[in-house]
């Protein structure tokens, strides 16, 4: 992709409403998703930020019943009010990514029947595309409703050699930005995380890609990590540890296959940080358009805090806003 594509209009729906309101110094309810507005007029000034995040305390347990006042969320350091919350409130577009390489094929069966008992725990209303990669990435489903499509097209997953992870994840993400704007983004890869081909595209693409599309990136590992290795290890390629970096700058995470147990219980967790992220949105303080990247902080405010078991957020690290000429339809944080 050569240029920023555009966020998803979903956000601009919430906002609407959310702005509008907030200039007339009207609180918006923080538990319910605003209305589509209709007939309102969104100006081409408004920079409207959405940020999706999952808290977990220091064991691992997800925290599913915080409010909007437990949240602080800055911008470049500055403290940003926060406009609208919600939790799991906005259709989900998912594109399940599947390494095809030869390493990965003895648990397709496995992952078959773990991909319709655990996509079946999304929304109805919530989509789902297919991946699978090698060498060169295919998408194998459009995005659908019919969870049993995704998981049956598993099982015909070819095994064949080199692991492209870069064009892949870039391909997705790219696949979602276009056709599902109006939707939060997420990418679940199947993979064991070494790549071992290159392709068109490199791990700062794929981050910066994700960034602009506001595209979560979760990871099911399987087997050993071998980004721990050296250079001398013969799946290495210099550079690869971004497989890692990009889940951490998206506000995913690496769900370790061997740690869990199973393809089955890999998965679940996933769907399960999915159904349980809070969505808040704000408006920047920064007036410019000069696409220079800004930096976003969340944090829990002092009352959220367990002092027995810390909780921890996961968050995009920032974006990128988009120019000033750019039509109000294609605003994107």
């Amino acid at each position: 992709m050569k240029q920023a594509l555009a966020a998803c209009t979903l956000g601009l729906w919430a906002f609407a409403l959310c702005f509008e309101l907030w200039a007339q110094g009207t609180a918006v309810p923080g538990n319910h998703l605003p209305p589509e507005t209709d007939g309102f007029t969104l100006k081409a000034d408004v920079n409207l930020v959405l940020v999706e995040a999952t808290v977990r305390d220091d064991k691992g347990r997800l925290i599913n019943d915080l409010k909007r006042e437990d949240f602080r969320v800055f911008e470049d350091g500055l403290e940003q009010p926060i406009l609208y919350f919600s939790r799991d409130e906005l259709p989900l577009a998912v594109a399940l990514v599947v390494d095809g390489s030869s390493s990965i094929s003895p648990m397709l069966g496995e992952l078959h029947r773990a991909a319709y008992d655990t996509l079946s725990q999304l929304k109805p209303e919530d989509q789902v595309a297919l991946y699978a990669f090698a060498a060169h990435p295919e998408r194998l489903v459009d995005l659908t409703t019919d969870r049993k499509s995704i998981a049956d097209s598993i099982m015909g997953i070819g095994s064949t050699g080199g692991t492209n992870i870069a064009d892949a994840l870039y391909g997705s993400i790219e696949y979602l930005g276009q056709e599902a704007r109006d939707r939060r983004h997420a990418v679940i890869m199947i993979s064991d995380n070494q790549p071992t081909a290159k392709g068109e595209f490199n791990g700062t693409d794929v981050i910066r890609l994700a960034l602009e599309t506001q595209t979560i990136v979760y990871s099911v590992r399987v087997g050993r990590d071998r980004l721990e290795g050296t250079v001398d290890d013969p799946g290495w390629i210099p550079g690869a540890r971004w497989v890692n970096k990009i889940m951490l700058e998206t506000g995913g995470e690496i769900i370790d296959m061997g740690t869990v147990g199973s393809a089955q219980k890999a998965m679940a967790a996933v769907i399960s940080r999915l159904k349980q992220r809070y969505t808040l949105g704000y408006q920047s303080s920064n007036p410019r358009h000069d696409r220079t990247f800004r930096v976003i902080d969340v944090r829990l405010s002092g009352r959220a805090q367990d002092s027995k078991h810390p909780y921890r957020v996961f968050a995009r690290h920032g974006y990128y806003p988009e120019p000033e000429s750019a039509p109000p339809s294609r605003t994107s944080p």
